[in-house]
């Protein structure tokens, strides 16, 4: 029996799973107390709550990153609308109940689950182009569905890799990607967006209105000042992209890392590149870079002669690609576009892994050169699985936005640096955490003291800072002014006050 046979035969009994991929199941309360509370919620709402028992409820419940699969909510609610995210609210008010949003579940510090109640926007996932040309968007779309669909119109917004990553969470910590030095950072393309407050309130906001808000929205993450259901961003045109890949031979890494940071933050705005330093337990370390050029192959080539002339590459490719098709090569998917998602409708797994970040203002000494080559050497012994640095690029536009007109502070960046470690989720995390938390602190005296706030980190000393610098006073304001209860909040949400 579906939900709304159920209720068509005169009323909820019961709270069920509701529709695909959840299959309906009838849930045992707990208490009569809190049969009550639930049930009232079900009956408010156009969408599904799932409670722990029901069918479904273990697949409903998980982040993408395993490492916190054993975070057991009350319930999940899965809205279909403004209105459900505004119910949800209030009624989670009324009954002191702790709820967290969730878009697409990527939190690196797990902030999108809780013991309490999850206020999951997953089915607000449209995507459409207004008469003006922008995309508006539902909180919950995966960033390659908003992909998908922006190419269909030959458009495109800049954002990220990871196709199953919902785009509200991307955007409002600030979004970076293989355009983001020519087109800037998703935040930078934020237009407008509703979100909906402590007191269950939704507000439109941008440049004309809560003008505070929209502010703090570009950049100062997700989660802290409300619900986001729909976002309205800038997009761009779309056109045959180049990329390339090099790979060398690890003896080559120093002089492979000083070319590029010397030529990756200072080229063309529409060159953008990663490098990549890799080792997996028992293998052998690499060195590689990818990237893409907003032009064609012979200007990418020609643009890379201070890189791929560097040492002895074993590897160096360059293509030309439709848009869409290079961002479904960055994502990892080379099947269709509906195999680029999670089960049970695409075939992309799940992960096991930590990250950390920092930002290099200036570019790394030899000294810190060689401490980063140590240490990704080291991981070939140390813990199970692989461990990554990944150097993104900056400069260009992203650069060029002063660090106080949006939430996003980093703005006088080289480049960025996500530390990773993957393991086998059967295997022990404390040997992978700890070879990831001294490749970190080896790290410190090299770079600056700030860190993304997208790749949060909850072990993460003077987060406040690391995160938000000189602009967290501002966001302080912005977090007492909207939500002065701190309904909203993890171990690392806007504080009222300086902690």
């Amino acid at each position: 029996m579906t939900r709304r046979e159920l209720l068509a035969r005169g009323g909820r009994v019961a709270l069920v799973a509701g529709a695909a991929p959840f299959g309906p199941g009838l849930v045992e309360l707990a208490s009569a107390k809190s049969a009550g509370i639930f049930e009232e919620l079900a009956h408010e709402l156009r969408g599904d709550l799932v409670r722990a028992g029901a069918a479904g409820y273990d697949q409903a419940r998980v982040l993408f990153d395993t490492r916190f699969d054993a975070v057991a909510p009350r319930a999940v609610v899965f809205c279909e609308s403004l209105a459900d995210v505004e119910r949800t609210v209030r009624w989670a008010r009324r009954h002191a109940v702790r709820i967290v949003p969730r878009s697409g579940g990527h939190s690196y510090g797990g902030y999108s689950t809780t013991s309490g109640v999850i206020v999951d926007v997953s089915r607000l996932k449209g995507v459409a182009l207004d008469r003006h040309g922008h995309a508006v968007i539902g909180a919950g779309a995966r960033l390659i569905d908003v992909y998908d669909h922006l190419a269909q119109h030959g458009r495109t917004v800049p954002a990220g890799s990871c196709p199953t990553v919902g785009i509200a969470g991307l955007a409002l910590g600030g979004g970076v990607g293989f355009a983001s030095r020519k087109l800037g950072l998703t935040c930078d393309n934020l237009l407008e967006a509703t979100i909906v407050l402590a007191d269950g309130s939704a507000v439109v906001c941008n440049t004309n209105r809560y003008q505070d808000l929209y502010w703090a929205l570009r950049g100062g993450g997700g989660g802290n000042f409300g619900i986001v259901t729909r976002l309205v961003l800038r997009t761009h045109p779309t056109s045959q992209v180049a990329t390339y890949a090099l790979e060398w031979p690890w003896a080559d890494a120093k002089a492979v890392v000083q070319a590029w940071q010397r030529l990756a933050p200072h080229a063309p705005d529409a060159f953008f590149s990663v490098l990549n330093l890799n080792a997996a337990v028992g293998g052998r370390p690499r060195i590689t870079s990818a990237g893409q050029f907003l032009g064609t192959v012979d200007q990418l080539r020609a643009l890379l002669k201070p890189l791929s002339g560097v040492g002895t590459p074993t590897r160096f490719t360059v293509a030309s690609h439709a848009y869409l098709d290079a961002q479904r090569m960055w994502a990892g998917c080379s099947g269709t576009i509906a195999e680029c998602h999670l089960p049970p409708q695409g075939h992309l797994g799940r992960s096991t892994f930590k990250g950390k970040s920092s930002f290099a203002n200036q570019y790394l000494s030899p000294a810190g050169i060689d401490t980063m080559i140590r240490q990704i050497e080291a991981r070939v012994s140390t813990g199970s699985g692989s461990g990554i640095i990944l150097l993104d690029s900056y400069g260009g536009a992203i650069n060029r936005v002063k660090k106080n007109a949006t939430a996003f502070v980093h703005r006088e960046a080289l480049f960025s640096m996500q530390f990773l470690a993957y393991w086998d989720p059967s295997a022990a995390a404390t040997p992978n955490l700890r070879w990831l938390a001294a490749f970190y602190a080896a790290m410190r005296p090299y770079v600056s003291s700030f860190a993304y706030q997208n790749y949060i980190d909850p072990d993460l000393h003077n987060w406040q800072h690391a995160y938000y610098g000189s602009n967290l006073d501002r966001l302080i304001a912005v977090k007492r002014r909207y939500d002065a209860q701190n309904v909203f909040r993890s171990r690392q949400s806007i504080p009222l006050r300086r902690r």
